[in-house]
């Protein structure tokens, strides 16, 4: 689920959104992603993104056992990628 807003308003009653926001308001959206576990989303967002960005976002195999190898391999290159370090921005 994504958070609320912070000046999120209630929708239509009965609407799973709500108990969202009305978990934020008692306390704090801090909490309410811990308990929910926002944060592991994000990461698993995030490492989706990366894969794209730097393979690129279409597999090229054909068959399923090939389309596995070839993620297989892309995660190992970026598995690497990441043992050497984050590049410094100057």
């Amino acid at each position: 689920m994504i958070p609320p807003r912070k000046n999120a308003a209630y929708w239509e009653s009965g609407h799973p959104r709500n108990a969202a926001v009305a978990a934020c308001r008692t306390q704090g959206r801090k909490a309410w992603k811990q308990e929910v576990g926002y944060h592991r989303r994000s990461l698993a967002e995030t490492a989706v993104y990366r894969f794209k960005q730097l393979i690129g976002p279409r597999l090229r195999a054909r068959n399923k056992a090939n389309q596995a190898a070839e993620v297989y391999a892309a995660i190992a290159a970026i598995n690497y990628m990441n043992t050497l370090g984050m590049p410094v921005r100057a």
